[in-house]
């Protein structure tokens, strides 16, 4: 991916391991990567960046990744980014309240690193 095209893509992961893993992923593939560990970071940051991916756990400290979405929807300035949620929880229930709650996709953990960077890429085309 040449330079003056690479991609943002905001992470917001809580889990020191899981986010090693998704950045590091994302950097060998040429993608510009920004990192939160909360959701308030995640809303600071997207005060004056507007990235063009945003991967979003769930389970956070303070506010969860329900709540962060909701906010990147009141913000019309990030009309353009794909929200994805970045998820462990795969019961029946959480499932539902993703689709229900206009996510663009979602990704479970324990991460698949190949299909992870299809999906990744599919999303951005």
């Amino acid at each position: 991916m040449p330079k003056e095209c690479k991609k943002s893509i905001l992470v917001v992961e809580d889990n020191r391991l899981n986010m090693k893993l998704v950045v590091d992923l994302l950097g060998v593939n040429g993608f510009n990567v920004l990192q939160a560990v909360d959701g308030e970071s995640a809303i600071e940051i997207m005060k004056t960046t507007v990235p063009d991916l945003i991967l979003l756990d769930i389970q956070l400290p303070g506010i969860d990744g329900f709540e962060v979405l909701k906010r990147i929807k009141e913000n019309k300035q990030l009309d353009a980014a794909k929200v994805v949620a970045l998820t462990a929880q795969v019961m029946r229930e959480e499932m539902e309240r993703i689709s229900n709650v206009e996510f663009d996709a979602y990704l479970t953990k324990p991460i698949n690193t190949k299909d992870f960077i299809i999906k990744i890429k599919t999303m951005l085309l």
